[in-house]
């Protein structure tokens, strides 16, 4: 597997999919408010860089969850399928937004 230390960034995100076949996109973000961890459970402080796990299913719809960014290098990066840097602009909130409203089978996938 890839090294993705440091990523994402402010020019990069990462993609790929779950065991389940759903996408999942990992974006750099500053926290405009507190969050909780879905990986170490910690508090996010206001102001800290952490990243941002976009779900988009299968049968459409999105969900999102906010991680410390070493607990997603530790924890998730290993669970994701074909992981792979991609421009940060493929992934805006109205892009993956959009991409979760879509039927599956209508989606393409980014190459």
């Amino acid at each position: 597997m890839k090294s993705f230390s440091g990523l994402p960034d402010r020019r990069s995100s990462l993609t790929g999919h779950t065991d389940e076949g759903d996408e999942i996109w990992i974006i750099r973000s500053i926290s405009q408010k507190l969050y909780t961890c879905q990986g170490c459970y910690d508090s996010i402080q206001v102001g800290d860089e952490h990243v941002v796990i976009q779900y988009i299913g299968r049968a459409g719809g999105t969900e999102h969850a906010h991680w410390h960014r070493r607990c997603a290098e530790e924890i998730l990066y290993s669970q994701i399928r074909d992981l792979r840097a991609v421009s940060a602009g493929e992934s805006s909130r109205p892009r993956l937004e959009a991409r979760g409203r879509k039927p599956a089978g209508r989606r393409r996938r980014p190459r």
